[in-house]
């Protein structure tokens, strides 16, 4: 039975909450230590981003004996994953399928054999246009940081290195799947918001995303997506909670049969999940732990789920830099209470930096949620939610 756990990622505050709410003691290493992290976890380590990912590996040394579950970021560094497993029971993915599933040339291989589609990808600039119709990808890239569009200039190379892919025009989604004994099961299908302006995003950052209805993806692109995923467990071996970044062509494409153009696959628990959990009140890290075999001590103490309800996530992002002062965390615990009655009982602020924390231009400050009954409305009360947030910054 599962009854402590480390969880270590760039972010570990959505999964480490969802694995306490299982009644499982939880510890964490990540980014930002924020409080909402501190409030649900025995005992919490802030890297320094000149330590992340490679001193991971030593500050979790530091924590008690206990299995590990990796989250965002580490999917790009599967030698300090492999250093990880040498010391603990690695719940996730092992390192040699990680480094498959990351491999460009694999997903666009695998996607083009089994229903979908795959931009044009090249590990070199040399003869590719240099007007924009291409962007430079570190291979590293969380969340869609340092992507810019190719247009030749003399930009600062990339530490891990870098991919030029084709720019796609079309509707930014997401699929979480479950991979268990079982098969495959498609859990919810999200409409990613990406550069949004009102969130202070740049250009290609991840800044949220708005959990779809089934009739948001068509039967022929679900079915697609299936076949791919289903190919994509066979031949890399896949388990647990994993993600599909992909495309959704708009009606005037010069593809007309409109397959979905897959971006990447990330193969752990990713930031979508947790809307998930909230609509329908299943555990993130009940569903990821369960799929490798351990048993769970209790079931989830969620709040109320509202399964015909839609939720969403906003990034609110800094624009200069940012002192959290006791005045602005006492602002965010106003702007949740004015969300209330969109909560069913779930916080409605959460990533809340702790006081006396300077956040830099260009990295997340909190994330922001929404319910409502159809997509359209959580947008729109995501956009006024931001509003009232960055009103004082």
């Amino acid at each position: 039975m599962c009854t402590n756990l480390l969880v270590i990622g760039a972010s570990a505050r959505a999964f480490a909450a969802s694995a306490r709410r299982l009644g499982i003691k939880v510890n964490a290493i990540d980014l930002f230590g924020d409080n909402d992290l501190r409030e649900v976890c025995g005992r919490v380590v802030q890297v320094h981003s000149g330590d992340y990912p490679d001193g991971l590996p030593a500050i979790a040394a530091t924590f008690p004996e206990s299995p590990v579950v990796y989250t965002g970021g580490l999917e790009n560094h599967a030698k300090v994953l492999s250093r990880l497993s040498r010391e603990r029971t690695l719940i996730g993915n092992i390192p040699a399928a990680v480094e498959r599933v990351r491999d460009p040339t694999f997903i666009q291989v695998l996607a083009r054999e089994n229903g979908c589609s795959y931009p044009a990808t090249f590990s070199s600039p040399f003869g590719l246009p240099k007007d924009g119709t291409y962007l430079r990808k570190p291979t590293a890239s969380v969340g869609g940081t340092g992507i810019i569009r190719w247009v030749g200039l003399d930009e600062k190379p990339c530490a891990d290195g870098a991919l030029w892919q084709e720019f796609v025009t079309g509707v930014p989604m997401s699929a979480s799947l479950l991979v268990g004994p079982e098969g495959i099961e498609v859990l919810s299908v999200c409409r990613q918001l990406i550069g949004r302006g009102w969130c202070q995003a740049k250009q290609f950052s991840f800044c949220g995303a708005v959990e779809l209805s089934n009739a948001g993806l068509k039967q022929d692109m679900r079915t697609r997506l299936l076949e791919f995923a289903s190919a994509l467990v066979e031949r890399a071996g896949l388990m647990g909670l994993i993600g599909i970044d992909f495309i959704m062509p708009r009606k005037m494409t010069k593809d007309p049969i409109g397959k979905p153009i897959v971006l990447e696959v990330n193969p752990r628990p990713t930031a979508t999940m947790e809307l998930t959990e909230r609509r329908t009140g299943r555990s993130q890290a009940g569903l990821h732990l369960s799929a490798y075999g351990f048993p769970l001590p209790t079931k989830s103490i969620a709040p109320t789920c509202g399964r015909d309800v839609c939720w969403g996530k906003a990034i609110v992002f800094a624009e200069k830099p940012v002192y959290v002062s006791l005045a602005f965390d006492r602002h965010l615990t106003r702007c949740a209470s004015l969300m209330e009655d969109q909560s069913l009982g779930w916080p409605m602020v959460t990533d809340r930096p702790r006081c006396g924390t300077v956040i830099q231009a260009g990295h997340p400050i909190s994330t922001i949620f929404a319910s409502a009954q159809t997509p359209g409305n959580v947008l729109r009360s995501l956009r006024e939610h931001v509003g009232e947030i960055v009103r004082v910054l």
